[in-house]
């Protein structure tokens, strides 16, 4: 990472808006899955086929970081972020439209939208953060996502059986909408540096993305890290997307009593981010934090598998507040050190590059875990496995980050 300005008002500025951004993208991008019991009936599906919708959202977002940070250059981070939430917004009213054709427009749609957020957010601090403070910033600006989740599932339940999904939806979008016009005034601080040293086309070229690509996978820590990445994404993507279905379906909980479950982990996420990325800037190893929040996964994940509708309403928030700061908590000290990782002034492109993983991880996760649940008619396979794939990693970068 680039020798960041110490200018302490745009720094605080750049923090706690694009915090606030996250929170309102993240609306965006997991409405479907909260919504997934009031609509699926009006679609004429099962609930649980919200992975689908979920695993499109993720290919669209992976498809749309693809270049991200040679575009977040050329436009101004600021603008990429505004032509994100634009489409995010497009999504939401698409789907709000309803019919199942049109939820799997809207996903792809709401996907396309929400790549660009954490590429042109990265660009940003990079920028002004201090170095000493690096870890804590990216993830006081990721704990937007936890906030968001909670929100999802805290206000959208009720909004959906006071007005019906289809305008909880509409009103998503309105609000994503608004917030891309809230944040012009951003672009006079932080979008100056647009088209310096590059060309003015919009579109990267082939060895545009390839390159932080490979320059990624060389390094000997961001290898072994990305793969991480990969696993706690696919892990995040469950607890965020499947909550709210499991909690109804197989601990036979209120819809609305669901929805807080959701809250609970997803603020115990926000409160995780901040706190792993204290604490991987005091010890100075964020790799080693990342291993041992792995092995924290995977003892958590193990037990939510065995969790039954028998079970007192206290232990399972307890388990899922755990898992919620440990499988929502990981993603700030990723980011950070992906960035810090960069050569000068490529931050968003190494991230945009690890963030392939990521969204890879959670585009495949759901699937396999629709997957494991229509054969094996059994949450708890799933659970397990996603816990031994986490676990697996997480010995591999303990390893790599030793050496």
């Amino acid at each position: 990472m680039n020798a960041a300005p110490t200018d302490l008002r745009r720094y605080l500025i750049a923090l706690v808006s694009l915090t606030l951004v996250q929170v309102i993208a993240t609306l965006a991008f997991n409405q479907a899955s909260v919504l997934a019991p009031a609509a699926a009936p009006e679609l004429g599906v099962d609930a649980t086929d919200v992975a689908y919708y979920v695993s499109l959202v993720y290919l669209a977002a992976m498809i749309s970081t693809l270049g991200g940070g040679a575009i977040s250059r050329r436009t101004g981070p600021v603008r990429f972020i505004q032509i994100g939430l634009v489409i995010a917004a497009a999504g939401s009213f698409i789907f709000a439209a309803g019919g199942l054709a049109i939820a799997a427009v809207s996903a792809f749609v709401v996907g396309l939208g929400s790549g660009p957020l954490t590429v042109a957010s990265s660009h940003i601090l990079a920028r002004v953060s201090p170095r000493r403070l690096a870890n804590v910033t990216f993830s006081l600006k990721q704990s937007g996502v936890p906030l968001g989740f909670a929100i999802c599932g805290a206000v959208l339940p009720s909004l959906a059986l006071d007005l019906g999904w289809r305008w909880a939806a509409a009103s998503v979008g309105a609000i994503t909408l608004l917030t891309a016009v809230a944040i012009q005034p951003l672009r006079a601080l932080y979008d100056d540096e647009r088209h310096e040293g590059g060309p003015r086309r919009l579109l990267p070229s082939i060895a545009e993305i390839l390159e932080p690509l490979r320059l990624a996978w060389r390094d000997p820590i961001l290898r072994p890290t990305c793969f991480v990445g990969m696993l706690f994404a696919a892990t995040q993507a469950i607890v965020v997307n499947f909550t709210v279905v499991y909690a109804v379906d197989g601990l036979k909980m209120s819809y609305v009593l669901a929805g807080a479950l959701l809250s609970a982990a997803t603020v115990a996420g926000a409160i995780g981010r901040i706190f792993w990325g204290a604490v991987a800037d005091l010890l100075r190893r964020p790799s080693a934090v990342l291993a041992g929040i792995g092995a924290i996964i995977t003892v958590a994940a193990t037990v939510m598998a065995f969790s039954t509708p028998a079970w007192p309403t206290t232990a399972v928030y307890v388990v899922w507040t755990i898992l919620g700061g440990t499988a929502v908590g990981w993603n700030g000290v990723f980011i950070a050190e992906a960035a810090s990782r960069a050569p000068p002034g490529r931050a968003a492109e190494f991230t945009g590059a690890t963030q392939l993983f990521v969204f890879g991880g959670a585009l495949l996760s759901p699937l396999l875990f629709r997957g494991v649940l229509a054969f094996t008619q059994s949450y708890a396979a799933g659970y397990l496995l996603l816990a031994g794939g986490v676990a697996v990693c997480s010995v591999v970068l303990a390893r790599a980050a030793r050496r």
